[in-house]
């Protein structure tokens, strides 16, 4: 008899303890850090928003390298999409201006930068009627304005002929504007 009170008496006290228990409030929210929106309160998941997401689009406005590589400057479109095998925050770009070059590369972005620092081997860029060989190192750094949705920063591009001796830097101001 006494067993069955104490084990009615200890069960009545878990259950107790159990019932007081706060349960805890549901906070939705973005529970990714690579997210601009992370929420580190959150215990449901929401929707997440990147620094990418506000750079995919097209910009359409110059590239203009005003030194050695002055002959592709001109007017440019600067196609912007995620990039599906980087990060998070990881975009592909394609500039294609009117001189006829067309640059893949990719870039990072965070917060309203997009870094580039891409080595694409092996391009034809068409010099003087003349396909020729490349490999390009193109570096930099454009910030986008959220307000007028206009890109501006600069790409420093470095080409090293394959099949001739050309080894031509130039700094190249950026500015588009996205469409």
């Amino acid at each position: 008899m006494r067993k069955n009170v104490m084990l009615l008496f200890l069960g009545l006290a878990l259950l107790a303890t159990q019932s007081c228990k706060k349960e805890e409030a549901e906070i939705k929210g973005c529970r990714d850090k690579d997210a601009e929106n992370y929420n580190a309160s959150a215990n449901v998941d929401g929707d997440c928003v990147y620094a990418r997401d506000k750079f995919i689009g097209t910009y359409n406005g110059t590239l203009s390298c005003p030194g050695s590589l002055a002959l592709i400057s001109g007017q440019t479109n600067f196609n912007i999409d995620e990039n599906i095998t980087g990060g998070k925050n990881d975009v592909n770009v394609l500039i294609t201006t009117t001189t006829g070059l067309v640059v893949p590369v990719t870039g990072t972005c965070s917060g309203n930068k997009l870094s580039i620092d891409a080595l694409l081997k092996d391009l034809k860029i068409n010099m003087f009627g003349t396909d020729v060989r490349v490999d390009i190192t193109a570096k930099g750094e454009v910030t986008l304005n959220e307000t007028t949705k206009v890109m501006s920063g600069n790409l420093t591009l470095n080409t090293k002929g394959i099949e001739i001796p050309l080894d031509l830097t130039d700094n190249c101001p950026i500015n588009a504007t996205k469409q």
